[in-house]
């Protein structure tokens, strides 16, 4: 049966995995649309972000599949004037979108072969938790029991007989260690944590605002960049996390590819193809002057000499590896 198949191929590779019916993908864009007319998401952040997964056409047949894939967070090391800085990006921000390939080419080849198994363009992270695979923690960031939230969700739609009808369909779920705890909220330095929501204030989450091109808002403290990218502070705290697993990538820019990319936000003329080479590598397609200004904020961060402006101002120790 394809669906024994199905789960042992994900228990081989500790992955998790549900399905369930085409009716889910509606009504997990439905619950989004819904909290927003209802005033609990912020309007610009809505539109920006969530507008196009509401808008995406719903597959007419077959089942919807998602699969939770375990993912380390990954180290790169830039050369600085004063000695190499570590810099983490969190798990699935490298090679984000080469990884649903991966995982779709492997559930053809040894999961479902002889299925069609196509991508699906939706609201991944709702249709998980209503499928039952994963559960919410008070930061808005999806658990998968045994991983925690280091995962990537990817989701499908196949035409393989899975059986649905005793698919337990339910609204999000709250992890139960988040009963009486509030380390994330104590953790994040943009207070986007609510403790009278489970829905996180996502305008004011760090991790949205380093993936945009705006200035930084006013609100956000010098000290609070810990990434290259995203931010790991609520998940580092959250005691139902295992330990951060890091992968080293061995990606090692020179001190010449720092200072271009430092400079990237000023506009400064540049020989970047070796830069570009490594950023490709990695999977990030971010504009060069978003991750150079982020690279700033992480150099004043850990009060390291900036390659284009010289000696950074007093700051904390920088963060030992791992």
């Amino acid at each position: 049966m394809q669906e024994n198949r199905l789960r042992e191929w994900a228990a081989e590779r500790h992955y998790g995995v549900a399905w369930g019916p085409l009716t889910v993908v509606r009504d997990a864009s439905d619950e989004i649309t819904g909290r927003w007319v209802a005033g609990e998401l912020d309007d610009a952040f809505y539109r920006a972000e969530l507008t196009p997964l509401d808008g995406a056409e719903a597959p007419t047949s077959g089942s919807v599949l998602v699969v939770a894939k375990p993912r380390p967070a990954s180290r790169v090391t830039f050369e600085l004037p004063g000695g190499p800085l570590d810099a983490l990006l969190p798990p699935t921000y490298v090679r984000y979108r080469a990884t649903f390939e991966e995982v779709r080419q492997d559930l053809v080849a040894h999961a479902l072969p002889g299925a069609r198994v196509e991508h699906l363009a939706g609201p991944i992270k709702t249709i998980a938790s209503r499928l039952g695979l994963v559960r919410y923690g008070r930061n808005n960031i999806t658990y998968l029991a045994g991983a925690g939230s280091y995962i990537q969700l990817c989701g499908f739609v196949t035409d393989a007989a899975l059986p649905s009808d005793a698919v337990n369909i339910s609204g999000p779920q709250l992890l139960d260690e988040c009963e009486g705890c509030r380390r994330c909220q104590k953790a994040c330095p943009t207070r986007a944590i609510d403790s009278d929501r489970l829905l996180l204030h996502a305008e004011r989450c760090l991790t949205l605002l380093n993936e945009r091109t705006d200035p930084w808002p006013d609100w956000v403290p010098a000290r609070a960049h810990r990434c290259l990218i995203g931010c790991l502070l609520c998940q580092r705290a959250c005691p139902a996390n295992p330990e951060l697993p890091v992968e080293e990538t061995g990606v090692h820019f020179t001190e010449g590819e720092t200072r271009e990319l430092c400079a990237a936000e000023q506009g400064a003329e540049r020989d970047e193809t070796g830069l570009r080479m490594k950023l490709a590598w990695l999977g990030r397609s971010d504009p060069e002057s978003v991750l150079g200004r982020n690279l700033r904020a992480l150099i004043e961060a850990r009060g390291s000499a900036d390659p284009v402006r010289g000696p950074a101002g007093a700051g904390p120790t920088p963060v030992s590896r791992g």
